[in-house]
């Protein structure tokens, strides 16, 4: 039974257990620096979602599955992929859900509930990002665990009686908390600048953003005793 997931630039640390299954996806947004995306893709099966498979032909690295409809993804990268001899599966473009929501649908379906992180998440579209943070909320309605990340990004999620714990030898520079449902309760946070103890948090008025940790801080505790919380992380590697 695992408690934590091990991120390359961070260590997150979950009271509940998490999902006994975990999934690698790689979605078409931002691509991750490939030194990062080179050590995260060893640690569980990797999914490529439509475009994400630009990512992983760059990398050179060959995916486990393939999900989507092709419509974003180059003509190049696609028959490579089609090339592996990996399962691949291909949607209509006209159709209900995303390509990512398609991957979250298959995973239950082979997996049950499953820790799913995913990368390709951030920059491009509004909406896109949206929908899938949004999804991966809904995953965790499901039972399964969602993380939203890059080198310079992560988002997931904890809820109703729960606590990480933010281990890193350089801890990100913004840590931010958004309730995902109308409200949170019981919102607690420390090694921050801003520290909050028992606090509630509403969704039409987060402001329990752009928060700090403390100095040489190597590790920052977050819990919520009801209802789904945000938690967003930044590295800014340009600074």
């Amino acid at each position: 039974m695992s408690y934590s997931v091990m991120l390359p630039q961070a260590e997150l640390v979950f009271r509940k257990p998490l999902p006994a299954a975990m999934l690698l996806m790689a979605a078409g947004g931002r691509p991750p620096a490939a030194e990062w995306f080179l050590k995260i893709a060893t640690k569980a099966p990797l999914w490529c979602i439509d475009s994400g498979i630009q990512i992983c032909r760059q990398a050179g690295i060959t995916p486990a599955r393939i999900i989507g409809d092709g419509d974003s993804a180059s003509p190049a990268a696609w028959t490579w992929g089609k090339s592996l001899g990996v399962p691949v599966e291909v949607y209509p473009a006209d159709k209900d859900y995303t390509d990512f929501q398609l991957a979250l649908l298959r995973a239950r379906d082979m997996h049950g509930p499953a820790t799913a992180v995913v990368t390709g998440v951030w920059g491009g579209r509004f909406d896109h990002a949206f929908s899938n943070i949004q999804s991966l909320a809904g995953w965790e309605a499901l039972g399964g665990k969602g993380i939203a990340a890059d080198e310079s990004e992560v988002l997931f999620f904890i809820a109703d009686q729960d606590t990480v714990r933010i281990k890193a030898d350089a801890m990100p520079d913004i840590i931010s908390l958004i309730s995902l449902s109308d409200c949170c309760l019981g919102v607690t946070i420390d090694g921050v600048r801003w520290p909050l103890q028992k606090t509630e948090l509403q969704r039409n008025l987060p402001y329990a953003i752009s928060n700090q940790p403390l100095g040489d801080c190597q590790e920052v505790t977050v819990a919520v005793t009801a209802g789904l919380l945000g938690i967003y992380l930044q590295w800014q590697h340009d600074k």
